[in-house]
């Protein structure tokens, strides 16, 4: 899945599948990308992003299903989507990079 999910757009640096209890269970990098985040800073950030995924898991009753959510930053953007109820996928652009990149990943995970 990660694989087809890198495939769907160039511009995509970074993927990681998680569980929802942060359990990494798979990562792919960009060749020639330097990440920006230290495995420490990685491991946080993946972790507060399960915890949110969590917390509007809770929400849904009243607000609806969670596609995605998009933070963007100076200097990336982070997309975090759920797969199943078991999962979570985490991705990372330029934040040069059009918001059609969305579309693709969506495409890809169909």
């Amino acid at each position: 899945m990660l694989n087809s999910v890198m495939k769907s757009d160039s511009r995509i640096r970074y993927a990681t599948v998680c569980d929802m209890e942060g359990q990494v269970l798979g990562t792919e990098i960009q060749e020639g990308i330097k990440t920006l985040l230290n495995e420490d800073e990685h491991r946080e950030a993946l972790m507060y992003a399960v915890n949110a995924m969590k917390v509007r898991e809770k929400l849904s009753a009243k607000l609806g299903k969670n596609h995605y959510v998009l933070a963007v930053y100076d200097n990336l953007c982070r997309l975090t989507m759920p797969i199943g109820d078991k999962y979570m996928l985490l991705l990372t652009w330029s934040p040069e990079a059009s918001l059609d990149i969305i579309k693709n990943i969506r495409n890809a995970l169909k």
